[in-house]
């Protein structure tokens, strides 16, 4: 059993008398017993936890770094799965040292499998690879990587394959390689899963939240390859006159993409109604589509559904935060 684990079961139950500090600070003491095990001294930083249910928990940010790394090993020969799609598994669920072992020799072909895999997950890399043992390490701490970042990096990678649409609407040459985006943003959703799932360390108030933006990046996962199957069928068959309408959509699912994000990102009323807006015009250039029956057209009908979908959840995060206009509990007897 870990440091960690014996402080979570831990049940010592103390009382400590509220104090004043000053005009108007409330304070308590820490239990000298918890300060002598974890060794707290002033300036040590303190995570605090507030529950809708009065309760209060404090962590100590050394009993995290304290922790040992997720390690797992795995029988391949009582498992029988490919390597690799166990690897991205894993990896996902933030293990640290992926260790696989057979009694057999591992076939070469799958070790090769596995470092061609690698190269999607940020930080991972093989370690050793012998008859009978392969050992995956990961060297990143996705937990250093903001959800901000992340999830601002997705939005970008998306937002480009746009920007080349449009570009070879108005007779441009896009930029960037399309192979490049695609790996890029697989590489951007296997760190979000890391930073969201295999967290070491994940207060309860942001469960939810995290939940919202795992659905959302699944979400817009899809909508990548809706825009891939746009853009492939506009480079092999003739403009028409749905072009300048097509260019005038692009550019709205752009914005509308920048406030699906930001509002799960920064929760806003007016966020949420922006996008409503966005998707209720779109809607509008969609009824002057000439040709309803292309695959452009239901695959920018498929966007807009798959980006509703994600604009709810997104709007799911007002009611995570304390609003002025929202009351909790308030039928509780006090």
């Amino acid at each position: 059993m870990t440091d960690l684990e014996e402080f979570d079961n831990s049940k010592d139950i103390e009382t400590r008398k509220v104090q004043k500090l000053g005009s108007s600070s409330l304070f308590i003491t820490l239990p000298k017993k918890w300060i002598n095990k974890w060794n707290i001294k002033p300036g040590d930083k303190i995570l605090i936890e507030i529950s809708d249910d009065g309760s209060l928990k404090l962590l100590a940010e050394k009993i995290k770094l304290l922790s040992n790394r997720k390690t797992i090993k795995i029988d391949i020969d009582a498992i029988k799965q490919p390597i690799p799609s166990m690897v991205l598994c894993l990896y996902s669920l933030g293990y640290d040292e992926i260790v696989f072992k057979s009694k057999k020799q591992i076939v070469q072909k799958e070790i090769e499998d596995l470092i061609s895999t690698t190269k999607q997950m940020v930080g991972a890399e093989v370690t050793e690879a012998s008859e009978n043992r392969v050992k995956l390490e990961c060297l990143l701490d996705a937990e250093k990587v903001g959800l901000e970042s992340l999830l601002r990096r997705i939005l970008n990678i998306i937002s480009k394959k746009v920007d080349g649409i449009i570009s070879y609407l108005s007779g441009e040459q896009p930029k960037d390689s399309e192979l490049t985006q695609q790996e890029d943003l697989r590489r951007v959703y296997l760190m979000l899963l890391r930073h969201v799932i295999g967290s070491k360390y994940e207060v309860s108030s942001n469960l939810n939240k995290n939940f919202l933006v795992v659905m959302n990046a699944v979400i817009l996962l899809n909508i990548s390859r809706l825009i891939d199957r746009i853009d492939s069928t506009i480079k092999t068959a003739k403009l028409n006159e749905d072009t300048p309408i097509l260019k005038e959509i692009l550019q709205k699912i752009n914005d509308l993409l920048d406030e699906v994000i930001m509002s799960i990102l920064f929760p806003s009323m007016k966020r949420v109604t922006n996008g409503l807006n966005l998707i209720n015009q779109i809607n509008s250039l969609l009824d002057s589509f000439n040709d309803k029956s292309s695959i452009v057209y239901t695959s920018v009908v498929d966007i807009i559904s798959n980006l509703q979908l994600a604009l709810e959840n997104s709007s799911c995060t007002l009611f995570l935060e304390d609003m002025p206009w929202i009351e909790r509990n308030f039928n509780v007897v006090k």
